[in-house]
């Protein structure tokens, strides 16, 4: 569970079963992840990615706001946005608190963290049995006699 602090007090973040059912913050993180994790990779031509920050700004607020349900709930996602506000101007000298760090953070928790993790690992040792499993041969044949009935 990742904790915030903000002024006198820590905000834990947990993301729920209800958080997935209710939202679609995981589609939201996933494309977003792809589009800052290539941006820097990218020549200047594609300058799409800015217009991608308002989106990184209301996910990270929704995240936390869906994030901050269960163990200390806040009334609206403005009351969110003043909480970011106030984290950002905490921030001590060299300490990085952008909202940028702050998603890496969150789409950490929210897909390696509680029981979504236990779902992608799931998912990926069954992604990796898959590849090991003998491939079933084809029938090579089966084309020849196609053409010979054919042909007759």
């Amino acid at each position: 569970m990742m904790t915030l602090k903000i002024g006198e007090k820590d905000y834990r973040v947990k993301f729920n079963y209800n958080c997935f059912c209710d939202t679609d913050l995981l589609d939201r993180v996933n494309d977003l992840g792809k589009i800052f994790s290539k941006a820097g990779a990218e020549s200047d031509k594609d300058i799409s990615a800015m217009g991608k920050i308002k989106d990184l700004f209301v996910c990270v607020r929704d995240l936390l706001f869906s994030g901050f349900q269960e163990e200390n709930p806040v009334e609206n996602v403005q009351a969110v946005g003043k909480l970011l506000d106030q984290y950002r101007e905490e921030a001590q000298e060299g300490e990085e608190r952008g909202v940028l760090q702050l998603f890496v953070m969150l789409s950490s928790e929210l897909t390696e963290e509680g029981f979504l993790s236990d779902i992608m690992k799931t998912l990926a040792a069954s992604a990796e049995k898959q590849k090991e499993l003998p491939k079933t041969p084809q029938d090579h044949r089966k084309a020849q006699r196609q053409s010979r009935t054919a042909g007759a």
